[in-house]
């Protein structure tokens, strides 16, 4: 989905709320957050949030407006809660329809928050890494240590492996040379 995609897809749930006069909330991460919030990224395969207010309303309006746009059934999930930080870091996006009515609140996760994601999951799909590279990059990390700061902040009690630091490691090096280039 694009940015404009997902934009329509929540101006419909919000729609779809509003005439329930329910006021739902959800809080977008992963590749959807990425899309919403960054230039750099265009699209999303699904859009990972958490149901933060109105959960069976807006799993409705979900299916509804899944079914209007011709979406996959799990075009919105909650399977990635699971690798949510303790420390959540969302700020407000957007009402959907509009500002100051019952709709659809959106939250985004943090770019640093984003950028931990990435980095301890670090799956080798070159749109994860490519985010990862970029997220940093707009933090301004140039270092090992900045982005293990970044995990251990969000994920204080996630052993990271001496695996994981050596992917690290190269990742940073694409960081840098992505900079030069």
């Amino acid at each position: 989905m694009t940015k404009v995609q997902l934009e329509k897809a929540f101006t419909r749930m919000g729609e779809i709320l509003r005439e329930n006069s329910v006021a739902g909330e959800i809080a977008v991460f992963g590749g959807a957050a990425v899309v919403l919030g960054f230039d750099f990224r265009r699209a999303t395969e699904d859009v990972d949030v958490m149901i933060t207010h109105g959960h069976g309303q807006v799993v409705k309006a979900q299916e509804a407006v899944g079914q209007e746009m011709k979406l996959p059934p799990n075009w919105l999930n909650e399977q990635g809660t699971a690798y949510l930080s303790k420390q959540k870091d969302f700020s407000f996006f957007k009402m959907y329809p509009s500002e100051g009515q019952f709709g659809l609140r959106v939250l985004t996760a943090s770019p640093g928050y984003l950028l931990a994601m990435r980095l301890l999951s670090l799956r080798p799909f070159a749109r994860d890494i490519q985010d990862a590279i970029e997220l940093a990059r707009r933090l301004g990390f140039r270092t090992e240590e900045e982005l293990l700061d970044v995990v251990k902040h969000y994920y204080p009690d996630e052993k990271v492996l001496p695996a994981k630091v050596a992917q690290i490691r190269s990742l940073l090096r694409d960081i840098n040379a992505s900079e030069k280039s």
